[in-house]
Order: C-alpha cells, then structure tokens, then sequence
C-alpha cells in the first residue's frame, strides 16, 4: 500500500522534471534567426535609373513585397495593427494566456472555433513558416512555443516589424509598404488614419477585405478597427469622426506599374539573358536606365499631341529617346495609352514593324558618300525612268513636283525621292541592305531582288527602336554601340539572341561621312525646297532631323539628334489604317519638336545646345552652286560646302563657260572668223536632259551649230 501510495508522488516529480527541463528547453533554446531574413519576402523591383519603381515582379513565392523599417512605417498603422490584432502585444512573452481564457470560453460556449488567440508574435511564427500549417492543436502548440523562443531572440519593435513586412494584405501583396503602394501610391509614413486602419483589417481576411472587389466591407472593418481605438483611447472622438468621413480614394492595380511597355521590354530582355530562373529564386533591384520624369513629360505630351491629329485619323504614336552617347534608353513610350483597349494601346509602336518612307535616306545617301562621292554632288530631279528585274521603275516627289539639278546636300535635307533612287542605283541595292544591316536594321531580311531601288524610299520594314538607334550611331559620328537598358552591370550575359547583342564598339560610317549628314539634316536652308523655311524640323539651335511618310499615309516619322540626345517618332494606326494626308511633317514632326524643347527648356540660341565636334579630317570648300565642282571665273553663284579632305574638289566647273560667238548671227565661231565679228559670251552648257528645265529658268543655253560666215 505505501508502494502505491508513493507512485502518484514519483508521478509528480517526474512530471515536474520534465515540465521544467520542458520550460527550459523553450525558454532557453534559440529561435533561428535565419528564418527573419527580408530576402524570403521581396520580390523583383524594376527601378528607373534614380531609383525610382516601375514595376513589381512576382518571385517564388508569388507576392509582392517591400521591405522596410518600423521606423519608416506611420504610427497611425502601428497602433491600429495592434488594436486590431493583438491589444495587449507589448505585455505579453509571445503567448497570451488572458486571450486564450477569452477565446476557449467563446469557443466552447458556441460549440465551435469563433475566436481565435494568437498573438502578433504567434502570427508572425506562422508567416515564417509559410503560413499554410493547419489549425490543430499540434500546431498551435508548436508556434506557442516558436513564438516564446522569437520573444527571447528578437524585441517587440523587432516582431512588429517582421509581421508588418509579412502579413498578407491581398492581392498578392505582403507587407505594408507594398499595400501602401499600390492602394495609396504613398509610403507607410504617409498613410492617414483611415487609410492605415483600412489596411489593418484586412490581413484578418485578406480575400474577404479586398479593397478592389469589396471596399464596403473593408471599411466597415476599418470603422470597428477605429471604433476599438477610440475606446481604448488611442484616439480622440474627433479623430474617430474625421476617418470614418474620409472618402478612401483606392487606385486601380494596373496603374502601379509604370512605363508599362519598357517594363514589358525589359522583362523580355532578362528573360532572354536567362536570369528569370534566378530572379524568381533570389529576387533583386533590378536598375534600368529609363528616366521616370522624363518618360511621364514625353508620355502627356504624345496625349497632348494626339488630341490634335485625331481629325486627320491618326490615333497612336511612340517614342523612344536616347542618350547618345551611350545608346541608353531614357524614354520609352509605345502607345497613347497602355491601358487603352481602343486602338490597340497594349501595342508597343517602338517595337512594331513599319515602314520607314524616306527616314532611310541619310543612310542611303551616306552609303554615297563612303564611296567618294559629295555634298555638293549634282543629281537630276527630272522624270526618270529605272529598269529593273521586275520592270521600270518610276519614283515620284512627295510634292509631285520636279526640281531640276540639285545638289545632293538638298537632295537628302528636302527628302527628294527621285535623286534618292538615282544614289541608291549609283550605290548599288546589295550595299544599301548590307549598310542598313551595318546600322541594325535585321529586319531588312530579304534578298536585293525583293527590295529592289524602292529600299531608297524605305519600303521595308523596321522598328522605332532600331531606326532610333541607327540615327544615334550617326550621332556618335558612324560609331555603333549596344543599345543599352540596363544599369546593373552584375545582370548575366544573353544566353539567347537579343537586339545588337553581339556588337561591340564598331566603326560604320566615317566620322567625316556621320558629321556631313548631321550638317545636311540641320541644314534648315538645304531643306526649303521640300519643307519650306523654319518648318517643324527648325530651331534657334542646331538640331539634325529628318522626316518619313510611307506609302499610303500609314506611318509617318521624324527623327531629331544631337550630341546628348536622339529622339525617335512614330505616328500612325496599329491597324495600318491610312492617315488623313498625314505626313512625316505634319504628323510625327510636332511630337518631336515638342519633346526636344522639353528637353532643353531654356535653350533659345544657337549656342545653347550643343553641337558635333568636327573632323580633323572635315574641310570647307567653295563650290559653283549649280556644278557643285569648285568654282571657274564664270561661275554666276557660289556656295560653301563640307567635304572629307580625301574628296576635296579638285576639278573647275565646266558648266559655266566662255565661248566665241559670231555677232552676225549668234552662232559658234570658227578659228577663221574675222576679230571684228567675234565676241566671248558666257553660257551654261548642261546636258540634254536639262534643256527643259533651263529654257524654263531663262539659262543661256550655248549654240550648237558653227557659224558659215567665218571662211
């Protein structure tokens, strides 16, 4: 009997040994810290070059999140998480035996689970291991314990922090910063009363409180949330009053991201570089080199621009400026509007394959120019027939007019189409493609046969991205470099094949070649002819820039470049829909024009802007205006003219000319005329085809018959 007696004491002793070494194991034990790591709860954050968000992306654990500091986070959000989740937080070790108590005589009085009593600390236990364990008792038991251990290892600011940055706040956002984010665009610091108790309630439900599908019942967990604060004296009854009067503003999710064509190019490219694996798996700041401000001046005024043109139908237009220098993408507009269903706003018109019209010429005309040729070159703008494989060609002027003799200077400068096609022919059709090609242009994919001397007027097709970057390689004079995205140089290397990826610094034009077209393209003079003075390619600063209208109105371009800058436009339809008499001038020229003086705001004079260093190697010659050789004695116009030192004119004009005329009857005089009878007269000696166009301009034309009385 005393044996037995005995068992219920050994019972208890053995019961209070191991509830102790129980509690000392708890109490003592060490909470692991790695599980507190901020880079299990952030995601991928596209940032433009200053820092500044563009877009979220998604890692493996398929939610977005910022992370931040409690001391960044309002007060406001603070006392309304813990007046809504855990009121007596700051006394507790990490369990709440006061709620437990509550909570059990709530259950078992309702004969089911209608009151739960974890803690802040428990909630954060939870969320650290993934929040998907079941509510059994075994696991409430585990993180009754956890929760002890996180109590000991870290302080309650520090607790409060991990459950701020953790707790759910729907629509696959966790943390606070995030959901202040994208419901608010604010900072936690900023939040107002209302809005930081709006977001303290909905991690108790996160798919139930979703601001987006039920805003009403998210703010009637709001106003219970500041009700309690109220009575508990947090805040003042006026206070209470003046956030449940707040009107909640809540801004729609596809507005929280930004640049959302760029963004989507940028997903592209590390796609193809193969670092989505990785970014899914250990998220990162990812820095572009887009300049936010800038991007949201250009994307108003395309808007501003568009509200003008859409009586001539025309409904889209994009943008891509660039450094030039350094071939970095600052601006990146594809549409009017990404969000836009009508019309196509979901389009990227950077990327969008078009025709490119007469905005291919300085490459066309530079391919001329590395092959000896001039400037001051004279071509024919006369009706003119080409023989082809497939036929005759007969291009025609934009204006549908024909200039007579011009200079290739104002040939390129007034986009002539005749005299382009006559280079081109000159050039040959494979090395125009094969330049094109040089400079980017890949999608010139087809053999000379199928372009054919139409490719002088652009009829292929090319991407505002890569005709954008082929004019910033002349504005490097001729030297082409990777178009650039990216500011994190720690980004892997392509693993697939992505735009100019395997070009490095190469060489295309001359630097002589490159700074003679920049002159040509802001030469406002050498461009009367096509566009008349002071068009919207004209500035009080010097400003290369060059237009494009493709067959049938459905594109239209202009290009503008200087040292620090290159701007690209594109304006038309994603349908291809015709333009109403739209051209490059009138289209896509005012957007350019605008954005140029965005970007030099205070620039009135020529000297405000920066211009092209010029070529040792560049020199200037006097030429005979019509000839375009260097000036005779008889030459009735001169002008001045950039020549590489290689193809500086060497030969004297041959088209104004003194010849021996017999004053009896006008006629060509014979060695054997009498003196008396025999006068020097300038004419202009042209070729056949020019007869028309001089008698029209009243040039004197030479007589081609010998005088009979000279015997």
């Amino acid at each position: 009997m005393k044996r037995r007696a005995k068992i219920p004491l050994i019972l208890a002793v053995v019961c209070g040994v191991c509830a102790l070494f129980f509690g000392a194991w708890v109490w003592f034990t060490p909470f692991d810290d790695r599980l507190l790591s901020a880079q299990n709860i952030t995601s991928t954050r596209i940032v433009d070059r200053y820092g500044r968000g563009l877009r979220e992306v998604l890692g493996s654990s398929q939610g977005r999140a910022r992370q931040v500091e409690l001391e960044q986070i309002s007060d406001h959000l603070i006392n309304a998480t813990v007046h809504a989740e855990d009121r007596r937080f700051w006394a507790h070790s990490g369990v709440d035996p006061l709620a437990i108590g509550r909570a059990s005589w709530q259950n078992m009085r309702n004969l089911e689970v209608i009151s739960g009593a974890s803690t802040l600390t428990q909630q954060v236990v939870k969320l650290l291991r993934s929040g998907n364990a079941s509510r059994n008792l075994l696991n409430k038991f585990s993180e009754a314990v956890l929760a002890i251990r996180l109590e000991k290892s870290a302080s309650k600011q520090e607790i409060l922090a991990q459950y701020l940055n953790r707790a759910p706040y729907g629509n696959q956002l966790f943390g606070v910063s995030a959901a202040s984010w994208m419901y608010f665009d604010k900072p936690p610091a900023q939040l107002s009363l209302a809005e930081a108790a709006l977001l303290a309630g909905i991690p108790r439900a996160p798919s139930l409180y979703n601001p987006y599908e039920d805003l009403a019942g998210a703010k009637k967990v709001q106003e219970r949330i500041l009700n309690l604060m109220r009575e508990r004296g947090v805040i003042s009854a006026i206070q209470y009053e003046t956030a449940v009067a707040e009107k909640l503003v809540i801004l729609r999710p596809d507005r929280r991201v930004l640049a959302p064509h760029f963004s989507e190019y940028v997903l592209t490219e590390l796609r193809n570089r193969g670092a989505e694996d990785d970014l899914n798996a250990h998220p990162k700041l990812i820095r572009t080199t887009l300049d936010l401000d800038l991007q949201k001046t250009v994307q108003d005024i395309v808007r501003a621009e568009l509200s003008l043109l859409e009586k001539k139908n025309v409904h889209q237009a994009a943008v891509v400026i660039l450094d030039t220098q350094t071939s970095e993408v600052l601006a990146w507009v594809g549409s009017q509007d990404y969000w836009a269903e009508e019309h196509g706003g979901a389009n990227d018109g950077v990327l969008a394959l078009r025709q490119p019209g007469s905005a291919l010429k300085p490459f066309v005309f530079g391919a001329f120019f590395e092959q000896g040729y001039r400037a001051a070159e004279t071509l024919a703008d006369f009706p003119t027939e080409f023989p082809t494989e497939k036929g005759v060609y007969i291009p025609k002027n934009y204006d549908r007019a024909y200039h007579g003799p011009v200079s290739a200077r104002a040939a390129l400068a007034s986009s002539l189409n005749i005299p382009a096609v006559m280079v081109a022919q000159t050039v040959g059709v494979k090395k125009v493609l094969d330049t094109l090609r040089d400079f980017g242009m890949d999608t010139f994919d087809q053999d000379d046969a199928h372009y054919g001397l139409g490719v002088a007027l652009g009829n292929g097709e090319v991407r505002l991205r890569d005709l954008t970057a082929a004019y910033a390689t002349l504005g490097r004079l001729g030297t082409r470099k990777e178009l650039r995205i990216f500011l994190d140089d720690a980004l892997p290397a392509p693993t697939k094949p992505t735009f100019r990826t395997s070009v490095k610094d190469a060489q295309i034009f001359s630097p002589e070649t490159a700074y003679i077209l920049m002159d040509i393209l802001s030469d406002d003079a050498a461009r009367a002819q096509g566009f008349g003075r002071y068009s919207a390619l004209y500035f009080p600063y010097r400003v290369a820039a060059k237009t494009g209208t493709s067959d049938g109105f459905r594109d239209n371009w202009t290009f503008a470049v200087t040292p620090e800058y290159t701007i690209g436009v594109w304006a038309g339809n994603f349908d291809a829909s015709p333009m109403q008499r739209s051209s490059g001038i009138t289209g896509a020229a005012p957007i350019m024009r605008q954005v140029t003086q965005a970007l030099y705001p205070d620039a009135a004079n020529a000297g405000d802007v920066p211009w092209f260093p010029r070529p040792d190697a560049v020199e200037t010659h006097r030429v005979c205006t019509l000839s375009g050789h260097k000036p005779g004695p008889h030459c009735p116009t001169t002008r001045l003219e950039l020549f590489s030192a290689e193809a500086a004119p060497e030969e004297a004009c041959a088209i104004h000319k003194s010849l021996a005329i017999d004053t009896r009857n006008g006629l060509l005089a014979s060695p054997e005329c009498p003196a008396e009878f025999v006068r020097d007269e300038v004419f202009t000696s042209i070729p056949p085809d020019w007869v028309d166009w001089a008698r029209r301009r009243g040039e004197r034309l030479p007589p081609t018959r010998t005088s009979g009385l000279c015997h």
